[in-house]
């Protein structure tokens, strides 16, 4: 494949060129499916862990953690949940771009992801911390 035909701006060159280039914006957008997946069924386990301590433990210690849990839980799915429709809009967008001949990579994924990971990793720091 020609590197010149994935520039940005550049118009797309050839037949196999462009179908190539939708097959890779199908296989993107099925790998974001999965992440966004995967971070939903966190937020679930994450969720359920605080109902899981509650029963071990009794009424009395776990009053704190399983809320916690829970919150954690369900903002985690909602970004999972979030990260699919971006990812969605984004292929839409790339195959309205291939289909005219253009192409301009999106920055939108990388960067929720990013955040929401940093935020994540912070905020399960802090909990352990407060936990220990």
């Amino acid at each position: 494949m020609n590197p010149e035909s994935l520039s940005p701006g550049r118009p797309l060159r050839g037949v196999a060129d462009r179908s190539t280039d939708f097959l890779a914006n199908e296989r993107t957008f099925l790998a974001w499916v999965r992440t966004a997946v995967t971070i939903m069924a966190f937020g679930f386990v994450v969720a359920r862990f605080g109902l899981l301590l509650k029963e071990l433990s009794g009424a009395s210690s776990a009053g704190v953690s399983a809320p916690v849990s829970e919150a954690v839980g369900v903002l985690l799915v909602l970004a999972g949940t979030a990260i699919l429709g971006i990812a969605f809009l984004q292929f839409q967008q790339n195959r309205r771009d291939l289909q005219a001949g253009r192409y301009a990579p999106g920055r939108t994924l990388e960067t929720l992801l990013t955040i929401l990971l940093i935020a994540v990793g912070i905020g399960l720091a802090v909990y352990l911390l407060g936990v220990a």
